[in-house]
């Protein structure tokens, strides 16, 4: 049994301790409050780091928009204000068609020549040559087109960026050659003045070293390109040009062929290439049904 003043003392103590304890949990919530600011503003500058990271990556390593500048491309690109799709993942993962050697792309060649004959059932000696004017592809089977261009490596007839050789920055151009295939020089009266050095030397024509890529504008009257600064590596290669972003005209698709036709009946003024592989035969041009 409790006496009165036993019972209330008691009583007291709990309501101290209920209170001390209050206490300290107010005070706990207080600095809660407090922190939430700083935790808030840490969140928010996490996401923008997570943010910036996923951009990065996605540039770098797959895809980015990029705005055009220039006449060198030329019907292809306007010279200013167009917006391209860049893809940099597959070329990455699928390299050059055929091989970085020309002895690997000679074999390369020879076999795709067979499948040809056997695809048309002849078996003539004429090269068959799978590419045209981007002017003369068919309006049908351009998603087939499309989907075997970002599956295969980067090849003649491609739109690419590349990193540019001479300065900082990088150049929009078509590829042109691969390694093994032989540039021939233009005639005399369509040969441009060389800027920097000729790189035919005394010979008409160069044999494009392995690991390297020949490089040349759609306008060809008015592009500095490999003609003034050679043949260069491919591990200069960006990205793959797929399609055109802004403006919305016409085709957007940056299809893998040869050159279109010059406007305003220019002459044109680009180099000639022989395929690796090629021994004389005659060239039949060639486009793939898809």
């Amino acid at each position: 049994m409790f006496s009165p003043f036993t019972r209330y003392q008691y009583a007291y103590r709990l309501t101290s301790k209920s209170f001390n304890k209050l206490t300290v949990t107010r005070k706990h919530s207080s600095n809660s409050s407090d922190d939430a600011p700083y935790r808030e503003y840490l969140a928010l500058v996490g996401r923008l780091f997570a943010a910036y990271g996923l951009v990065h990556i996605t540039s770098e390593y797959g895809f980015e928009l990029t705005l055009c500048e220039g006449p060198s491309m030329l019907p292809t690109i306007r010279s200013s204000g167009e917006i391209i799709f860049v893809d940099r993942l597959t070329p990455k993962l699928n390299g050059i068609e055929g091989g970085n050697v020309g002895m690997d792309r000679v074999k390369f060649a020879r076999k795709r020549q067979e499948d040809f004959q056997k695809l048309l059932g002849v078996t003539d000696c004429r090269w068959h040559k799978p590419i045209v004017s981007v002017d003369d592809l068919p309006k049908v089977g351009k998603w087939g087109r499309f989907w075997e261009q970002i599956k295969t490596g980067v090849s003649v007839g491609d739109v690419v960026v590349v990193q540019h050789p001479d300065r900082k920055g990088t150049i929009c151009k078509r590829v042109l050659g691969l390694p093994g295939d032989t540039i021939v020089r233009p005639p005399p009266t369509m040969r441009r003045r060389r800027r920097r050095r000729n790189e035919y030397g005394n010979k008409n024509f160069l044999v494009i070293p392995d690991g390297h890529i020949w490089i040349e504008g759609d306008n060809s009257m008015n592009s500095s390109d490999s003609r003034n600064y050679g043949p260069i590596p491919a591990s200069m290669i960006v990205g793959r040009v797929l399609f055109r972003v802004w403006p919305l005209r016409g085709n957007a698709f940056m299809q893998r062929g040869a050159s279109p036709r010059p406007l305003g009946g220019e002459p044109f003024s680009g180099s000639t290439v022989l395929p690796a592989g090629y021994e004389g035969e005659e060239i039949v041009t060639s486009s793939r049904k898809s």
